[in-house]
């Protein structure tokens, strides 16, 4: 198929590094290419040579449409494509765009414009509607000295519609290493405040720089300058929906939320399908304790959907984003299965989205229903990323489900996921095969002999079979490491309290081995200074596959340390409560701890740990008349309400 009647336009200034993606995304669709340049130093110009355009030297007089405006005057096609170096034209089909340019009644065409911001690997992104395919016509030229547009000098034609397409252009110019490398901040602010000087009443030049403090997060500043325009502007262009949300998130982010809500609901007042607003909103409710109404706002959200291609909108929002915030909600109000469907949604929209993956993960391994990961595994396997396997690997080691490890194993050795050899071996272990999981250790420690890891699962082995000769001689392969220090505090030997990070190490091998005597030893020896509530969900859901007289060992140890050393923090008293009375339910006992324990104080924590305690108690008697979640699924949601 031959190249369209387009001219593609250009600006460019040293973009070496992304001009030649730029082009390649638009070589079969453009008949010709124009690039103005205005003072390019690196290869940029031998790039644009080589896909055969036509470079122009542009004087740069701090004026984006001045420049952009000389270089349409050279474009010979009926069409003309503009694009900056740092933008693709993401996968059109020439066919479609061949149709657009067909309607002879149309004058210009609107664009999504999907603009990654933040970190490149997060792939998150804001989006836009930007005209940038239009006629090529004398009086169709650009205006504004940045942020510059061309669609006002269109639709001052008569009969010349301005329509909205399917196209999309992807734009790398906002990520963070694009930002820093250019300067943009104080470029762009530069530019635009000396052109306020010439005109300070100008509406797109005041949100243009409003836009930059926001995108640099000085709040105050954007707030300031937004708050004067939604006084003054009208309602109607697309922009201002823009500046509603803009406004409502600086005042948010600034805590002022009474301010901030007035601005939602009057921006809801004339945009009521804007799902940003209301996932906005619904922050807000979160923070104000209103977590139902949170939650409905975020349903509300979700029936929108996404609404990208109508005003300017982020990543996620009314799909995958809102999905887990509603998920995450959902868990605080121990609403378990729920929160798990958010998550799943999410992860339907984006597999790749790792906060709801974590979530999802982490909930369904303490809910025992390790068969939805591995369905969700079977469909998105070739999809996963490295990132994605460094969540799942651990939390399935950790919580020890074995029929999901055997799995991955088997996806492994078929190839279609690269996993490292001592996962086998931790699987032998998890299934009391020990002689044979120490065999291909020490096996892969004489390939690996620098894996300092290998010789702590060793160590821990040697705990599991109770072998203290050798698990001694192991630990000294460490002499000034934590598993020397931890042997020592286990033999008695050793006054000091090794480090947090230290003992969570340690346990997290005792666990996946499953050296469960050791575990009590460690407890005997650490006293209060093992947290539980300081360890990993997943560990503990792996803990709950201890033998029932390890279990008890365990909770006659909390007995003792409660009775003798009362803690001074109620509420690690209280959510280390629930991991006992959890514990203690698991082997058909009750906790015998001090009345003074479960002194009520004033807050929830304390009122359900109290209740669970007195529940648990009476199951132990009798069979209850109706089902609460369990215990672990309720730590959960303690350990996650900070951050919801």
């Amino acid at each position: 198929m031959h190249p369209l009647d387009i001219s593609l336009c250009m600006i460019v200034k040293n973009e070496v590094e992304h001009l030649e993606n730029c082009l390649n995304s638009v070589r079969s669709l453009v008949s010709e290419i124009i690039v103005g340049d205005t003072g390019s130093e690196d290869g940029s110009i031998d790039i644009a040579h080589r896909f055969g355009a036509r470079v122009v030297p542009v004087k740069w007089e701090q004026d984006f449409a001045k420049a952009r405006n000389a270089v349409l005057e050279k474009a010979s096609c009926s069409w003309i494509l503009v694009l900056d170096a740092d933008e693709n034209a993401a996968d059109w089909d020439i066919a479609e765009v061949e149709k657009l340019l067909s309607d002879t009644s149309v004058y210009g065409y609107y664009i999504q414009m999907i603009s990654y911001v933040g970190e490149s690997e997060s792939r998150e992104f804001i989006t836009d509607s930007v005209c940038r395919l239009f006629r090529n016509d004398p009086q169709i030229r650009f205006c504004g000295r940045i942020h510059e547009e061309v669609s006002q000098s269109i639709l001052k034609l008569p009969g010349s519609p301005l329509l909205f397409s399917k196209l999309k252009i992807d734009h790398y110019g906002y990520l963070k290493s694009e930002i820093d490398r250019k300067d943009k901040a104080h470029r762009n602010q530069s530019i635009i405040k000396e052109a306020l000087r010439e005109a300070p009443q100008d509406v797109m030049l005041q949100y243009a720089l409003a836009t930059e403090y926001f995108q640099i997060e000085e709040y105050e500043e954007a707030a300031d300058i937004l708050l004067s325009l939604l006084d003054t502007i009208d309602v109607g262009p697309g922009y201002v929906s823009d500046i509603y949300l803009k406004t409502a998130f600086s005042l948010y982010m600034l805590g002022k939320d009474d301010h901030a809500s007035e601005v939602i609901k009057k921006g809801l007042s004339h945009y009521a399908d804007f799902s940003d607003l209301y996932e906005l909103q619904a922050s807000l409710l979160l923070r104000q304790g209103r977590t139902l109404d949170a939650y409905k706002t975020l349903q509300t959200s979700l029936r929108l959907g996404d609404v990208s291609t109508i005003y300017s909108s982020s990543s996620g929002c009314g799909t995958y984003r809102t999905h887990y915030l509603a998920g995450r909600i959902c868990e605080s109000l121990l609403n378990f299965e729920e929160a798990s469907e958010h998550y799943e949604r999410a992860l339907s929209f984006r597999p790749d989205y790792l906060p709801a993956w974590g979530e999802f993960v982490a909930l369904e391994l303490l809910m025992g229903r390790s068969f939805r990961l591995t369905n969700f595994l079977a469909k998105h396997l070739n999809s996963m990323n490295q990132k994605q396997i460094s969540i799942l690997v651990p939390s399935v080691l950790n919580s020890r489900a074995k029929e999901l490890l055997k799995f991955l194993l088997f996806e492994s050795e078929c190839g279609r996921l690269p996993l490292p050899p001592l996962l086998n071996i931790l699987y032998l272990f998890q299934n009391d095969e020990d002689e044979h999981a120490c065999h291909k250790l020490r096996a892969l420690m004489r390939e690996s002999s620098a894996d300092q890891k290998l010789v702590g699962y060793l160590w821990a082995a040697a705990w599991k079979r109770l072998d203290m000769m050798d698990a001694r001689n192991l630990a000294g392969l460490h002499a000034r490491g934590p598993l020397a220090s931890i042997q020592q505090k286990l033999e008695g030997e050793n006054k000091q309290i090794p480090s947090s990070s230290d003992i969570l190490l340690v346990l997290q091998m005792f666990i996946q081995v499953g050296a469960w005597k050791a575990i009590v030893e460690l407890y005997r020896h650490l006293g209060s200074k093992l947290r539980w509530t300081n360890i990993p969900l997943p560990l503990l859901s792996g803990l709950s596959q201890a033998p029932i007289n390890i279990k008890k060992e365990l909770c006659g140890v909390y007995e003792n340390l409660r009775s003798e050393t009362p803690s001074k923090n109620k509420m690690v008293d209280f959510t280390e409560l629930l991991v006992f009375t959890w514990l203690a339910q698991s082997c058909g006992i009750i906790l015998n701890v001090p009345d003074s324990i479960t002194t009520f104080s004033d807050h929830f924590t304390a009122y359900v740990g109290n209740a669970y305690r007195q529940i648990a108690q009476a199951s132990f008697y009798h069979p209850l008349p109706f089902k609460v979640p369990e215990l672990r699924l309720i730590l959960r949601a303690f350990y996650s309400s900070g951050s919801t």
